[in-house]
């Protein structure tokens, strides 16, 4: 029991005062735009005890190389100049005796010109596409050690096939260099210290994740009460995509992206885990009416008129804060996972426990 938690979490000690966090930072942050002076905001969330993920990483991220995409720049170019000469070439060989061996050797030319680019293009496309696909399974796998294949399958609206599939070719890119999957792909792994414990008790967690997989099914249908809580999550989603493309300024956009992303694990962990809504709730609570105050007080000042050192240097400590508060709010969620976690420990041996007495285990 004192391995599994240590393979969990690291070692580190079950902190249960996330929420209060939360808490802190909304306090300071409401003061701030009260008072309209942001000045003090940066100096009071450095001191939060929360600031960013502290686990292990074992997933990375993916972008598509600059060489990949001017490349098929290039061959777009080469596409479009070479389909100038197959009417050329074709004419040539129809009218001309002379000429028509150039023909043919221009013909061939052009066609594995034409065929060469277009499996470059062809592949940037691909890398692409696989990129955007990635970068959601990467949202939720950088805060978890272990993860249902049916869940991420959810989360990024593809099927379970597609998402196996980018998961070996993640694994084959170095991605996620010690990724495993379990028995069937029922579950992914992102560690091999994590791994050795499942092929330690391979029947004990194949068990107790197909069991965790048919009461899902069995609870398919939303609640009205969860329908509202999921609702209202996609309004502050809304709200931050509203934000971002009101607001011009590239810097702050990027941070906005990340946010949206953030809010939208947090609730989509809220629809596949009824079970801790009430706690996620809370800390939506916090996180999301924050969220919005910082975001309308900015659009405030950058729409003002008039412009002036003070209100440029407030935008600036908005922009930062608000890069501290995904930070410290990153931190929160991971906090909250790790809980999960151990909570998955204790339920793994007892789990174990129930299949010694039924005489399925060693």
């Amino acid at each position: 029991m004192d391995l599994l938690n240590k393979i969990f979490t690291g070692g580190k000690p079950k902190d249960i005062g996330y929420i209060e966090e939360a808490q802190s930072a909304v306090k300071i942050v409401d003061y701030s735009v009260e008072k309209g002076d942001f000045s003090q905001l940066n100096e009071k969330l450095d001191k939060l005890p929360t600031s960013g993920i502290s686990r292990d990483k074992y997933v990375f991220d993916y972008t598509v190389p600059t060489v990949s995409c001017v490349s098929s720049v290039v061959a777009m170019i080469f596409l479009v100049g070479f389909l100038y000469f197959i009417p050329i070439s074709f004419g040539t060989l129809l009218y001309s005796d002379t000429y028509d061996s150039y023909a043919l050797i221009g013909i061939a030319g052009t066609i594995a010109v034409l065929v060469i680019n277009i499996v470059c293009i062809t592949r940037t496309i691909s890398a692409v596409k696989f990129s955007r696909r990635y970068d959601s399974y990467l949202n939720v796998l950088r805060f978890k050690n272990i993860e249902i294949i049916d869940d991420l399958s959810a989360y990024s609206n593809l099927c379970n096939e597609k998402v196996v599939k980018d998961l070996e070719k993640a694994i084959k890119m170095k991605l996620i260099p010690q990724g495993h999957f379990g028995r069937d792909n029922l579950i992914f792994i992102v560690s091999n210290q994590v791994y050795d414990a499942y092929k330690e008790k391979q029947a004990v967690y194949d068990r107790y994740y197909r069991k965790l997989v048919e009461e899902r099914l069995r609870m398919k249908e939303r609640t009205k009460e969860m329908q509202a809580i999921l609702d209202q999550g996609q309004m502050y989603v809304d709200k931050i995509h509203d934000s971002n493309a009101i607001i011009k300024d590239k810097v702050i956009s990027q941070k906005l992206d990340r946010m949206e992303k953030v809010v939208s694990m947090i609730f989509h962990e809220v629809d596949i885990n009824p079970a801790q809504a009430d706690k996620l709730g809370m800390f939506m609570n916090y996180y999301l009416p924050t969220t919005e105050k910082l975001l309308n007080a900015y659009i405030e000042i950058d729409e003002k008129q008039v412009k002036g050192k003070t209100l440029e240097k407030s935008k600036k400590d908005i922009e930062s804060a608000i890069d501290k508060i995904i930070d410290s709010f990153e931190g929160l969620l991971d906090k909250f996972y790790q809980e999960q976690e151990m909570d998955l420990a204790t339920d793994i041996s007892a789990m174990e426990i129930i299949m010694k007495q039924e005489g399925l285990t060693e």
